[in-house]
């Protein structure tokens, strides 16, 4: 499934054959272009034989969604959720890149990439049985971007669409949404299964407030599954509708479900999550330690697995504060992360190695192993030498009265990050830094971390390389703190937000590299640790399929209940 075949970035940056929605689009022209995706074989059922229908799955998360409201949520157990009761308007092939139909069956886009006409199918429903149409895709995208404060609604949309001005209803099956600047990611976007993810949700879901969000009867979409039971923090159930039959034509799939009901149990630890599998409590686990990985493929479990594609799980350096507001501490911190040790010695067979910032699955995505990702204390040594951080009596390096010490939140859901944290803690210990951590930093609030943590733990899913520009560009994200004057702020503006202009695979090629030096080189925005990826280990299901966002959809799994 996976593929390493970029270039190392010392190398130059080679013409690689860009496939997916640049190339479809620069091939078939932006204007009246209609969409296609490569499908996914509906005969791979995993070796099972022909699929049955019927039965229950029952998964298990390390945790639960925070609400119903796909806008919202912000865990992976949220996204994975939403994936089966929220369809999108758009289909990412995890293969190719390639951008295919879905709830949208064709689109046109402007010369300018500020206007996108979708033509919408007929004849889908949402389950409590309203028909699916041009004006609540528009309502969906209004408060998805404007929030709803009547409701308490969060503009949860408008970082990842920020200049979008509006939707307007050309006629039943035909709704124009129109942007003030380029935005020629959009069309990845409106297909990405993540965290605050797109899923067009229908008019009684829309109407209801926050807190009437959290019961299953308020949440209508047009997916396979219906929500018919919420317990926070302990199991949320899903349910097939019988009358589903418009999958995205790049499942070839026709029909509804094979399973009758998904019921997704929380359960923190990861060794109790194992247990719970080997036992026959639950038939699937995600996040599985690497031991764990091996025993169960050992015991004959099979391993559905996917990096992540997005940004690398890794640190957002904090530039409003001392001493991370010095580049030379910044690139020593990223200089003393050993990426290839980590790959060698700590991580699962199924995570990789960060290469970039990007991970590898990204169109444009480089490889700077051996440039500014490469793993050098002396080079950290050198670094601080130079900014005048001298080793102190302890070890730990001083400067101008002051320890270098810095403050950092580490990923506690991720289950291999405390490891590569340590790991990163103890070699910046050999080169006088004294590292503090703070691994769930989750009832931090966000005005406090900004003001004393100097490396913020990130990992943020999606499939295109716009992730750059939601990520760090100071007027969207500001991931990594960037003061109003900051000296580079307006040619780091320009530079990510040109990723939006164009949808030609060479031009955006080139923009993608640029990003990438800029927030590993130029600047130093952030620190790559290693790739994560999403695991399902299961016994006897088949068709668990992780999409371009590695988060699973249920459409096609089913169970051996012979």
């Amino acid at each position: 499934m996976e593929t390493t075949d970029h270039a190392p970035r010392s190398a130059g940056l080679r013409r690689r054959r860009f496939r997916g929605v640049f190339g479809a689009l620069a091939l078939a022209g932006v204007l009246g272009l209609t969409a296609c995706s490569s499908s996914v074989d509906a005969a791979d059922s995993g070796g099972g034989g022909d699929p049955q229908s019927g039965g229950t799955l029952r998964i298990a998360l390390l945790s639960s969604p925070e609400s119903l409201d796909p806008h919202l949520n912000t865990s992976f157990a949220a996204s994975n959720y939403g994936n089966s009761v929220f369809d999108k308007l758009t289909w990412q092939d995890p293969e190719t890149g390639e951008i295919g139909p879905w709830l949208a069956t064709s689109w046109e886009v402007n010369d300018t990439n500020t206007e996108f006409t979708f033509t919408l199918r007929d004849g889908v429903t949402f389950s409590d049985g309203t028909p699916f149409n041009a004006d609540i895709v528009k309502k969906n995208f209004d408060q998805y971007v404007f929030g709803d404060p009547a409701l308490g609604i969060k503009p949860n949309g408008a970082t990842h669409l920020r200049s979008y001005r509006g939707s307007e209803v050309v006629s039943d099956d035909v709704v124009k949404i129109v942007f003030d600047a380029p935005s020629a990611s959009f069309l990845q976007f409106i297909s990405y299964s993540g965290n605050n993810q797109p899923g067009i949700i229908g008019q009684k879901t829309l109407s209801s407030n926050a807190e009437q969000r959290l019961d299953p009867a308020n949440i209508v979409g047009t997916g396979p599954f219906v929500v018919t039971e919420y317990v926070p923090r302990e199991r949320t159930v899903l349910t097939k509708r019988p009358d589903y039959d418009w999958a995205a034509p790049g499942l070839n799939h026709e029909g509804p479900a094979y399973l009758d009901k998904v019921e997704f149990v929380t359960i923190p630890e990861a060794s109790v999550r194992t247990g719970a599998l080997q036992s026959g409590e639950v038939q699937a686990a995600f996040d599985i330690l690497p031991t764990d990985e091996a025993v169960l493929e050992a015991q004959g479990y099979d391993i559905t697995s996917r990096t992540i594609a997005g940004l690398n799980l890794g640190w957002n350096i904090n530039t409003s504060l001392e001493p991370t507001n010095d580049i030379n501490v910044r690139r020593a911190i990223v200089r003393a992360t050993n990426r290839p040790g980590f790959k060698d010695t700590i991580l699962a067979p199924s995570e990789g190695q960060a290469k970039s910032v990007l991970a590898h699955h990204i169109q444009g995505a480089i490889d700077y192993t051996d440039d500014v990702l490469g793993y050098d204390l002396d080079e950290s040594r050198r670094l601080l030498d130079e900014a005048g951080w001298k080793v102190g009596a302890d070890g730990i390096r001083e400067k101008d009265g002051k320890k270098l010490t810095l403050k950092a939140t580490g990923h506690y859901l991720v289950p291999n990050s405390r490891y590569t944290y340590e790991s990163i803690q103890a070699s910046l210990k050999e080169i006088g830094v004294d590292l503090d951590f703070q691994f769930d930093a989750s009832n931090i609030p966000t005005d406090q971390i900004n003001k004393e943590y100097h490396l913020i733990n990130t990992n943020r899913s999606r499939n295109d390389p716009a992730i750059l520009n939601v990520n760090f560009n100071p007027d969207r994200g500001n991931s990594a703190r960037i003061s109003a004057d900051f000296p580079g702020r307006q040619e780091i503006v320009d530079t990510l937000e040109a990723l939006e202009s164009t949808l030609d695979p060479t031009q955006r090629a080139v923009l993608t590299e640029r990003a990438q030096e800029l927030v590993l080189d130029e600047y130093v925005l952030f620190d790559p640790v290693f790739e994560p990826s999403q695991v399902a280990a299961s016994k006897g299901v088949y068709g668990l399929d992780l999409d371009a966002t590695s988060r699973l959809h249920f459409l096609r799994t089913w169970i051996d209940q012979g």
